[in-house]
C-alpha cells in the first residue's frame, strides 16, 4: 500500500500580548477533529487512511506544555519539510489553520505560528518580528518532493495567495479564501471552511462508489457554503495527472428536498405537508410519545422509542418490513425519514445509560434501548437521535430559508 502521511496544524493561541483579544481558540478544535476524521476511512480498513507525521496533531493550548517548543516557526517548518521529504510515490496532506497575513507585496503568505509577537500596528506584515511559516517554503518543498500527490489545505486569512503561486505537478492547493479576504465565518465551534470541510468528508462529496477527490471535496463544499448565503469563496489550484483520493465512505443515497426540510421546526419556515400530519396520538404509561417536528436546534437531540420501530415492539412483534406508506402510522413515518437522514449521513443514533454515558448505536436498538421485551419492563436506557455535522450545515440552511 502507498505511504499516506499528514501533518496538522491548529494554532489556536498566540504568545504575543496583541493577541489577547484575538485568540482563534476553534482553530485548535479544528485541527483535532480534521485530524480524526480524515485518518480513518469510514467504514474503518485495515490501514488508516493516513498517518500522522509524528503520530500527532500539532496545536496550541496545548494543556501539558503552554510553550511547546515543537510550535515555533522553526520547528513546524522544519516539520513540513520533513513531511514533503518523507513521502515518496505516496499522498502527502497537509492542514493549517490559524492566522495569516501576506508578505512581500502580497507575493508570499506567512502562517503565523504561536511564537509570532507582532509590535505596533499588528496588522505590519514588515515587522521583522513577525514568525510562521512561509508558503513559500511550503512551495520549495513540494518541488523537491517525490511524493506522487501533494494536497494542501489552508483555513486562514488571506489564503488564496497560496492558490496564486505555482506549484509542481499533482499538488491541490484547497484556500479557504481568495487573496483578498481577511476574515473567517464562524460554524458553531469551526471555522465554516473547516466545518464544511469535514460534513463533505462525510460522504456529501462521495461518488456514487464513495470516493472523495480533491475536486469533489472543493466542488461540494462551494456548494454548501454557497447554500448557506456566507458569501465566503473558497479558491482551488491543481495541476493534476492522477486521481487523488482523499477518503472512501459508503455511498448514501439521495434524499428528496421535502425530507431535508424536515430537519428544522416547522416554525423555521412555515412549511407543512401531509406527510407531517399525524391522526393518532400515541402513549405508553400515561406519557405521551411525541411526533418528530424537527431538531428545534442543530445540537438537539430527540427521543426514540420502541414504538417508532413498530407498534407492538414492547411485545418482541417487530415489522416485517413490507409494510405500505398507508399502513405506517406517525411514528413509524417518522422511523423512516431518521433511516433516510442516517443513510444520507445527516443523522446517528445513541444511548444514554442510567449513569449519563452516551454511547452511538444502531437507530434499531437506539429505539428498542428503554425495553427489555423478555422481562417486559424498563431497562432505564433511553435512545436518542441527533444530527451529524453535514446534518448541523444543513439545518443551519434550512434555518435560514
Amino acid at each position: 500500500m502507498a505511504q499516506r502521511l499528514a501533518l496538522f496544524i491548529g494554532v489556536g493561541e498566540y504568545a504575543g500580548a496583541a493577541y489577547r483579544d484575538r485568540q482563534p481558540r476553534c482553530c485548535c478544535v479544528d485541527a483535532h477533529a480534521f485530524a480524526r476524521l480524515i485518518r480513518e476511512n469510514s467504514p474503518r480498513t485495515p490501514q488508516p487512511n493516513f498517518r500522522l507525521l509524528g503520530g500527532e496533531v500539532y496545536a496550541t493550548p496545548d494543556p501539558f506544555d503552554a510553550t511547546d517548543p515543537e510550535m515555533t516557526a522553526d520547528a513546524l517548518t522544519g516539520r513540513v519539510r520533513d513531511l514533503f521529504r518523507m513521502v515518496r510515490r505516496g499522498d502527502a496532506l497537509l492542514y493549517f489553520t490559524g492566522h495569516a497575513i501576506p508578505v512581500d507585496d502580497g507575493a508570499d503568505l506567512l502562517l503565523l505560528t504561536p511564537d509570532d509577537d507582532p509590535t505596533g500596528d499588528s496588522t505590519d506584515s514588515t515587522t521583522a518580528a513577525r514568525r510562521g511559516i512561509r508558503v513559500s517554503d511550503i512551495r520549495e518543498a513540494a518541488f523537491a518532493s517525490q511524493a506522487s500527490s501533494m494536497t494542501i489545505i489552508l483555513d486562514c486569512c488571506h489564503a488564496g495567495v497560496a492558490a496564486a503561486m505555482e506549484w509542481p505537478r499533482n499538488t491541490t492547493i484547497l484556500a479557504s479564501t481568495d487573496e483578498h479576504t481577511a476574515s473567517q465565518s464562524p460554524f458553531g465551534t469551526h471555522l465554516m471552511y473547516t466545518s464544511a470541510l469535514m460534513a463533505a468528508l462525510q460522504g456529501a462529496a462521495a461518488d456514487v462508489q464513495g470516493v472523495i477527490t480533491p475536486l469533489s471535496l472543493h466542488s461540494t463544499v462551494c456548494a454548501l457554503l454557497d447554500l448557506g448565503e456566507d458569501g465566503q469563496q473558497p479558491v482551488l489550484r491543481t495541476w493534476s495527472d492522477a486521481t487523488t483520493v482523499l477518503r472512501q465512505v459508503e455511498a448514501s443515497r439521495q434524499i428528496t428536498e421535502e425530507e431535508l426540510a424536515r430537519i428544522a421546526p416547522d416554525a423555521a419556515h412555515g412549511l407543512m405537508t401531509p406527510s407531517r400530519r399525524r391522526a393518532t396520538t400515541r402513549m405508553f404509561d400515561g406519557e405521551t410519545l411525541e411526533p418528530f417536528t424537527g431538531f428545534a436546534t442543530k445540537e438537539a437531540s430527540f427521543a426514540v422509542h420502541p414504538e417508532h420501530e413498530s407498534p407492538t415492539a414492547r411485545d418482541g412483534v417487530m415489522r416485517v418490513g413490507d409494510e405500505t406508506w398507508e399502513r405506517l402510522d406517525g411514528l413509524q413515518r417518522d422511523m423512516e425519514l431518521f433511516k433516510h437522514l442516517r443513510n444520507a449521513k445527516l443523522l446517528e443514533a445513541f444511548i444514554r445509560e442510567p449513569d449519563g454515558a452516551t454511547h452511538e448505536a444502531d437507530l434499531f436498538w437506539a429505539c428498542m434501548a428503554e425495553w427489555d421485551a423478555d422481562r417486559r419492563e424498563p431497562t432505564g436506557r433511553q435512545g436518542f437521535v441527533r444530527l451529524t455535522d453535514l446534518g448541523r450545515l444543513y439545518w443551519d440552511i434550512q434555518h435560514k430559508r
